[in-house]
């Protein structure tokens, strides 16, 4: 679960700005909350709402998470990197730090970096009151500075630790580095990027999840909390599944289809998507080296019962993109998984993304560590009977360009919310010229 997160200096955010799910005093909606259970501990949100108006920087709070992951897990997006534009140059690395909570154990790991690569790194084990140092990196003109807290094991363990310290490529994570040269004695390392890769998950407004007919397929219980999920939401699609269909039927590129089957394997099946129709594809080899083709397909239910197959192109961008969603859904409820989504509600319909939101709500599990944060436009949201003021965070620019966050808890809000953020009570709107002022 996502405590903080600090950015600096990278997209539309200049100074530091942090935004904070740690849980204030409030009692309303307790469930709502992953709770303290001994006096380090830290309760922390397990829902977040952020708010702005088009090109506030509302989105690029999910981008900098993103980015962090790619860095902890090994990667370096140096295309994606883009440090604040509206103000003199300066020679500030961008930076961005995230606390977070995994497996009943907080830390806070940070990096400072620019397009030549990694300037700092950095990870504490973190309570309410304490801050544990294991690791500290600099990267120095004559390479690697490190400092560690403790390294558990022998000098033998020590020496490894020190040597990949030291051979960590300043485009590279010294996390990423210790768990591909399978490291020892820093057993939270481990921790971490378990959580990078395996619970903290992003929803970008283009990304898709391609395979739920086959994972239906090989998953009898996701199938049915499918079908279920599809029912709840009213979408007129009764299943999501796959049908053959003939190999001059595939509507990709020759070229493309050709290379799929030349590079066919015995029991493998490649997954593809067309950009143009929201169409994917499976091509399955058996193990007489057969390959056969598959479309996924929407199924549909006339009034007598029989079911009528639909192309994933005639279905609406709202059902496409609610069938991204399920799969998370599903998650959430079964698992502790953290989701960030930007534009929740992109091509949905209003009624859509308040009953996601109650869904997810109304499954929440004290046992479990869930988190469900993404950025909206949706107003119909902002209803204290079913969210925290807490969980509302809005975003917009300053004068200088820059983004600016204010928590919704800040205002003390006793009035209809909904009415005061549309107002203008609260910022994160937009505001238009006079249209008199048109020149043409």
């Amino acid at each position: 679960m996502i405590l903080r997160a600090v950015i600096r200096n990278l997209f539309s955010f200049k100074d530091e700005t942090e935004i904070s799910f740690v849980a204030g005093k409030s009692t309303t909606h307790s469930q709502h909350v992953s709770r303290a259970e001994k006096r380090d501990d830290i309760s922390v949100l397990k829902a977040g709402i952020i708010y702005g108006a088009n090109a506030s920087g509302k989105s690029n709070i999910i981008k900098a998470m993103s980015i962090i992951q790619k860095i902890a897990l090994g990667g370096f997006p140096k295309r994606s990197i883009e440090p604040f534009k509206l103000s003199a140059p300066n020679n500030i690395p961008s930076k961005i730090e995230i606390e977070f909570k995994s497996n009943k154990h907080y830390y806070a790991y940070g990096v400072e970096f620019s397009i030549k690569g990694i300037a700092e790194e950095w990870l504490f084990e973190i309570n309410n009151r304490t801050d544990k140092e294991v690791f500290s990196r600099k990267v120095m003109p004559n390479g690697n500075s490190f400092t560690f807290g403790a390294i558990n094991g022998n000098e033998e363990t020590q020496q490894l630790v020190r040597f990949i310290s030291q051979s960590t490529p300043t485009t590279s994570s010294f996390l990423s580095e210790y768990i591909k040269r399978n490291g020892k004695g820093l057993e939270s390392i481990s921790d971490v990027y378990c959580w990078m890769k395996e619970d903290l998950k992003i929803i970008f407004p283009e990304s898709r999840y391609e395979g739920i007919s086959i994972r239906a397929e090989r998953d009898k219980d996701f199938a049915l909390a499918t079908k279920s999920l599809l029912e709840y939401f009213n979408t007129g699609i009764v299943d999501i599944r796959r049908i053959k269909v003939n190999k001059e039927d595939i509507e990709l590129p020759k070229e493309i289809v050709n290379d799929l089957l030349s590079e066919a394997e015995e029991k493998k099946t490649i997954v593809v998507a067309s950009p143009s129709d929201s169409s994917t594809y499976f091509f399955e080899t058996d193990e007489n080296g057969i390959t056969s083709v598959f479309k996924q397909s929407a199924i549909h239910r006339m009034k007598d019962g029989k079911e009528v197959s639909f192309e994933m192109g005639e279905e609406s961008d709202g059902s496409i993109r609610l069938l991204d969603f399920i799969p998370m859904l599903i998650d959430l409820k079964l698992n502790s998984s953290v989701y960030l989504i930007d534009e929740i509600d992109r091509s949905m319909h209003p009624m859509l993304s308040q009953k996601l939101l109650e869904y997810y709500f109304t499954f929440l599990d004290k046992e479990r560590d869930t988190q469900l944060i993404f950025t909206t436009h949706e107003s119909n949201l902002l209803d204290l009977n079913m969210i925290r003021a807490d969980e509302v965070w809005f975003v917009e620019k300053g004068q200088d360009g820059a983004s600016h966050l204010t928590s919704l808890a800040e205002y003390k809000p006793r009035e209809d919310v909904r009415k005061g953020y549309l107002q203008g009570r609260y910022g994160a709107i937009p505001f238009f010229a006079p249209i008199s002022n048109l020149k043409w």
